[in-house]
């Protein structure tokens, strides 16, 4: 049976091996392409991988619901509007849908602009770090007081030099890079309709957010009750005029305890949309690798399917990674509110620091791991620990360890990003010229808001958009890595690109 005829997953002509059982379902020594040394994954049976995390997801999406209706709404409907008529909600609302479609039409311009100059871009990348630390250097020099002005140069330089020397070390690395981007982004344009994944997953993260933030607004304003109903003072005077008892101390902000478990109800809940976009793509992407004709065209099967087991069998999996990430996350964003505290003494400021640090490392790691084992997840149906597992021995044992660590493209799309962003920017300054009565409420301060709100906007949705670059090119890699042969046969072009440039850079590593 050929591979375009596989009813599960198309693009999968594997035996089937139950990863979890050990139960074979078919020959377990089967190897894509001509490399028979390199053990790859296979399709794994039908059925939901961790689920418990999904069912735990869904808890907590239940709690954050239930805790927005009976507390948030309530505390905001309370709360004094801007205006009675409710003009400034639409005004904010019409300003945001504005900005956010600006973001969305220079996204998919950017994307035009990669395809046609994908080298120009890597080396335009590296140059504007360069120029970005000098600038630091001379601005310092010329516009801060002494001696922070000497302090300010001397990092800018510093920056500069390390600049340099970075951007003198990868300028070689530039054609396999560029070939990188060139075939992820060929995928995508045979299935722009992955893009619609991506924008589907905004609106819904826009909509969570504001479910988050009423039972935010509605468990601070019950604490904040509590506490000037039932507080009291530290010599132990109740907020009745009694005495003695438990000592009771309130303070501005939430208890500890609440602030975590919102903060990672958030942080879970925004990790699994982005986790999620990320596996549609590699379920797409490996489709247009191995069956092109399945994956050719705006709104195909490959995106459908893709997406189906990305929100069914493989959600588990996606909620179990996400979930390691946010609780990393919000421990992080506890740690740093403690660090902002001005009572810190030096040594608290310092393990503080180092506390920091750490879980910056592990954050680092652990999203690094979560990038390429969420592309077997799409691609075979693993579990999330078994498919991390196999897809680092899949680049161990064909020694790409240091190339895949060797992304020059996240360049690029930072770079695209913070383009984006400022130019939304400077619409929104131009629409605060053209329509006052949008940010009226801040005066003195309107052009800051109207930047800084529609720079935001510009921000957050040109990355999500972007990342579907990201996660496109990091499947190539992984399919390149298991059927060049593959490669070779459907897309011979690119195929030939891919290996000229990686011969150039990675002559031994790369295998052929």
């Amino acid at each position: 049976m050929g591979r375009g005829q596989q009813e599960e997953q198309p693009f999968l002509d594997a035996p089937l091996i139950d990863s979890e059982n050990n139960d074979d379902v078919g020959d377990p020594s089967y190897y894509h392409g001509n490399n028979a040394t390199t053990v790859v994954g296979v399709r794994q049976p039908t059925r939901c991988r961790d689920s418990w995390a999904a069912m735990l997801f869904y808890g907590q999406l239940a709690g954050v619901a239930a805790v927005a209706g009976i507390l948030g709404a309530p505390a905001i409907v309370g709360r004094e509007g801007v205006d009675d008529d409710g003009s400034s909600s639409s005004s904010s609302s019409g300003a945001g849908l504005l900005y956010g479609f600006v973001s969305f039409v220079l996204s998919g311009l950017s994307l035009l602009i990669m395809s046609a100059f994908p080298k120009f871009l890597i080396q335009l990348s590296l140059l504007s770090s360069l120029a970005w630390s000098l600038a630091v250097a001379v601005s310092s020099f010329l516009l801060l007081p002494s001696p922070a002005n000497v302090v300010g140069g001397a990092v800018g330089i510093s920056l500069f030099l390390l600049s340099t020397c970075y951007a003198l070390v990868v300028w070689r690395r530039i054609p396999y890079a560029s070939s990188n981007l060139e075939t992820g982004l060929s995928a995508i344009r045979a299935n722009a309709g992955s893009v619609l994944v991506a924008c589907a997953m905004i609106a819904i993260s826009i909509g969570y957010t504001i479910l988050w933030m009423a039972a935010f607004v509605g468990v601070y304003d019950r604490e904040e009750g509590s506490c000037a109903a039932y507080g009291r003072s530290a010599e132990g005077e109740g907020s009745d005029g009694t005495t003695g008892g438990e000592v009771v101390v309130c303070e501005d902000g939430l208890a500890w305890g609440y602030l975590f478990l919102l903060l990672l109800a958030y942080f879970w809940t925004e990790q699994v949309f982005q986790n999620t976009i990320h596996v549609v793509i590699a379920g797409v992407v490996s489709t247009w690798w191995f069956a092109p004709g399945e994956a050719s065209s705006f709104c195909y099967v490959a995106i459908r399917d893709s997406f189906v087991r990305a929100t069914t069998t493989s959600f588990g999996s996606i909620c179990f990674g996400s979930l390691l990430v946010a609780i990393i996350e919000t421990l992080r964003a506890i740690v740093e509110s403690a660090r902002s505290d001005p009572d810190n003494d030096g040594c608290a400021a310092f393990l503080l620091c180092i506390v920091d640090c750490l879980l910056s490392c592990l954050e680092g790691t652990l999203e690094y791991f979560n990038k390429f084992a969420y592309i077997y997840v799409g691609m075979y149906g693993y579990g999330y620990l078994e498919a991390g597992k196999n897809v680092m021995t899949l680049f161990r044992q064909r020694g790409w360890t240091i190339i895949i660590a060797d992304n020059l493209v996240s360049n690029v799309l930072s770079l695209f990003v913070v383009v984006i962003g400022v130019v939304t920017g400077c619409v929104g300054l131009l629409m605060n010229d053209i329509n006052p009565s949008w940010f009226e409420g801040f005066e003195g301060t309107a052009m800051g808001v109207a930047f800084g709100f529609s720079f935001l906007v510009g921000i957050v949705i040109s990355a999500i958009l972007l990342s579907v670059v990201d996660s496109s090119i990091n499947t190539v890699l992984v399919c390149f890595a298991e059927a060049p042969g593959e490669f070779e046969e459907n897309h011979p072009e690119l195929s030939s690109n891919m290996r000229d440039a990686w011969r150039k850079v990675y002559p031994i590593e790369c295998g052929f």
